[in-house]
């Protein structure tokens, strides 16, 4: 073997192993045996040990329930108190309204009357000019007088046309609106939040459109009103012949035909941001739940609106008769 190599061997060979503590310096070995002897635990000790840890077990379970001091406002301040139809929330609705702010009216006012006000106008025009057209039509065929086309049709759009379009149009774009954002806060949570901060969603959510909502009904049903009027009289001027001062003939209406025309336009604003809002606050699942509650909320107002211009309807004509 020459140099080379055993120079190689040194230089492979493993590091001896190295003693921190120095020669004679390493710590005696770790004892496992036990100092001391514990004294052994009584049956009372055990029997006040398990007393402690049920006592400890009751006291965090009822850390976890919500500790109300005092009954919760109306409305869905807990998820328990979601229960009952669209007249519970109509209930905790009119509750609710002595807590709204003004501003969240006036806010809603402009949403639902100004926003939809286009639209309503749009749709009454046409449609008083076709009933207007086709009853001229009609009359034509039975007796050669057009006379009191006016007087009639003014009498059916004040009593019950102009209220029950506008409420079936308030039915598809405000009641559609209000589930929509109300059925996307719910799946999002955003109720639940509210919740949290001890903030009822009615207060906030459902009473101010409810408000603004029978505010709104009346005006807006009155400005249609006189835009299908004003459509009906130029289609009767130009299809028929019949004058100005023979059309609006207002002979017809009476006390009583304005009245009901109020009640339902009233009715109108009150039924349909309920039956929204209930469709919306009840809404489950994700966006297929949000559509399902848009739908619900759409054709339960549409119903509403019918059935309840029917009620009121036939109330007038049994409390007032033909004057009606």
């Amino acid at each position: 073997m020459n140099d080379d190599e055993d120079e190689r061997l040194i230089l492979e060979a493993p590091p001896p192993p190295l003693d921190l503590f120095g020669p004679g310096s390493r710590p005696a070995p770790l004892s496992l045996r036990p100092t001391s002897t514990a004294p052994p635990l009584s049956s009372e000790d055990v029997r006040q040990a398990s007393n402690a840890s049920r006592e400890l077990a009751r006291q965090l379970d009822a850390a976890e329930q919500p500790v109300i001091t005092a009954p919760p406002v109306p409305g869905f301040v807990l998820p328990a108190d979601e229960s009952g139809g669209p007249l519970r929330t109509l209930v905790a609705a009119l509750h609710a309204t002595r807590s709204i702010e003004r501003g969240a009216i006036a806010e809603q006012i402009y949403r639902l009357g100004v926003g939809s006000l286009p639209f309503l106008c749009l749709v009454l025009a046409f449609v008083g000019s076709i009933i207007v057209y086709q009853a001229g039509i009609q009359t034509m065929r039975v007796v050669p007088d057009t006379t009191n086309i006016g007087a009639t049709y003014i009498e059916l759009l004040v009593r019950d046309l102009a209220s029950s379009l506008v409420g079936l149009m308030l039915a598809t774009r405000v009641g559609a609106g209000i589930a929509a954002e109300l059925g996307s806060m719910k799946v999002t949570d955003q109720l639940d939040a509210l919740r949290l901060c001890r903030a009822d969603p009615v207060v906030y959510l459902v009473a101010p459109r409810l408000i603004a909502s029978i505010v709104v009904a009346p005006i807006v049903t009155i400005v249609a009103g006189a835009v299908a009027l004003a459509s009906g009289t130029v289609t009767g001027i130009m299809a028929f012949g019949v004058t100005p001062e023979t059309f609006l003939d207002a002979r017809y209406v009476t006390g009583a035909v304005l009245v009901t025309g109020l009640l339902k336009s009233v009715a109108f604003g009150v039924a349909v941001p309920v039956v929204s809002a209930h469709a919306g606050l009840y809404t489950r699942g994700g966006s297929q739940g949000v559509g399902d509650a848009t739908t619900r909320a759409v054709v339960g107002s549409s119903i509403a609106v019918i059935i309840i211009g029917f009620l009121i309807g036939a109330v007038m004509q049994i409390l007032f008769g033909g004057t009606e």
